[in-house]
């Protein structure tokens, strides 16, 4: 294992691929049971979703985004890392409780994953301050991972007055901001972040850059002016106010895909599975605001709203990273942090195609299923995502086989 302080801490990585595969497990239990389209055990595979894989994959890569695209050291750094140690023990409590419906656990767990987060945020929070003072690029980059940040903890703390409300502690009536809630995390946190940090990172994966830059501060800009809106709507119970919120983030959606969908076609690289993942994302990001458009009018569509905007946009998004960035993690602890392998030498295309399309047919019979209320439908996705991570489970195997196995360089240099 990487000494600490190596860029991107493996362990986060790992939880969170862990729980990516413990998803599918829990998503195939509750459609068994005809319960996955609602009840406590549903809220658990969605926190185990949101909290367990993808917060914590954000996280982790963010010990190398932020020194990397800011140019500053971390501050207080073993702070960080730590905090992802306490964050995972609460999100593991929090998954637990509401999967076994044990409300007194819900307090204990929420204010563990606050704290955690507040701990992580401290040090990224000096870390950013520091880049203030360097170009304009890099102050520039660390306001918007700074804001970033901040919705996390918004998103966090709304989190954890729900648990101390839904075991009697705190009014009820709290929860009814969970649209806000849901409203700040999946769009002021994560889809904020994917698109910030895909500016830079989809360069590398594609061989090809955005022609216009100005297209993702427009997006990102325009989903945070919508996430506001539409969190003001909620609030406010102001029906009027929330359909301007739809129109402000289906504009930096549509300006969004349409700059990825421009780098893709341009792209020169020719390890193409993180390529199609990236694809894969754009078109269930739309099909999310489709959705999202069609829950607002009265369509019975909310759980595969869900769905497809954490497994289908962030969890393809996150897929198509680890496809690369991953890999390039591996081959530096095995061949040392100068090493260039890149990660088409690695993997193994056969199981990267095998676990995009199975990733791709669970999206199709878990939306199906949700929508026409078909539970065997929904196990039949679940089993498809469940193979399509053992897939990919296996390539990350084989990537650590042959990256451990010495190389003509270092055999010259022995």
């Amino acid at each position: 294992m990487p000494r600490p302080g190596r860029w991107i801490p493996p362990q986060g990585l790992i939880f969170g691929q862990l729980a990516h595969g413990a998803s599918w497990i829990v998503l195939l239990v509750l459609a068994l049971r005809g319960a996955a389209e609602g009840g406590f055990p549903a809220l658990g595979w969605l926190h185990l979703v949101a909290l367990g894989w993808l917060t914590m994959t954000a996280l982790s890569v963010l010990f190398h985004v932020i020194p990397a695209f800011t140019d500053v050291v971390w501050r207080w750094e073993a702070l960080a890392r730590g905090s992802l140690v306490v964050y995972a023990v609460g999100v593991l409590v929090l998954v637990a409780a509401f999967c076994a419906d044990t409300r007194t656990l819900l307090p204990g767990s929420g204010s563990l994953i606050v704290l955690a987060l507040a701990g992580y945020a401290l040090p990224a929070g000096l870390t950013l301050r520091a880049a203030l003072r360097n170009g304009s690029l890099e102050a520039a980059i660390a306001r918007a991972l700074g804001s970033t940040l901040s919705w996390l903890l918004v998103a966090a703390t709304l989190g954890f007055a729900f648990s101390w409300a839904l075991d009697g502690r705190l009014p009820r009536s709290i929860l009814a901001l969970a649209p806000v809630h849901a409203d700040v995390a999946v769009i002021g946190w994560l889809t904020v972040l994917v698109m910030g940090v895909s500016a830079r990172t989809v360069a590398p994966i594609a061989g090809a850059r955005s022609r216009a830059a100005w297209r993702h501060v427009t997006a990102v800009s325009a989903e945070i002016a919508g996430m506001l809106v539409l969190a003001a709507a909620w609030a406010l119970g102001a029906p009027a106010v929330l359909w301007t919120g739809v129109a402000i983030v289906g504009f930096g959606v549509a300006v969004y895909v349409a700059d990825l969908a421009s780098v893709l076609r341009h792209a020169t690289v020719r390890h193409r599975p993180p390529q199609a993942f990236l694809a894969a994302a754009a078109f269930w990001l739309t099909c999310a605001l489709v959705l999202f458009v069609a829950a607002l009018c009265g369509v019975p569509c909310l759980p595969a709203l869900v769905f497809v905007a954490l497994i289908g946009w962030i969890g393809q998004m996150i897929n198509a990273h680890l496809h690369h960035i991953g890999v390039r993690l591996i081959a530096t602890i095995y061949r040392g942090e100068d090493d260039e392998t890149r990660p088409g030498e690695l993997l193994s295309p056969a199981l990267s195609w095998i676990a995009f399309v199975a990733f791709q047919v669970a999206l199709l019979l878990g939306v199906a299923g949700s929508i026409e209320h078909v539970s065997p439908l929904v196990a039949a996705g679940a089993a498809a995502g469940l193979a399509g991570w053992t897939a990919m489970a296996a390539n990350t195997g084989i990537a650590v086989r042959r990256a451990s196995r010495p190389t003509v360089i270092s055999l010259l240099r022995t």
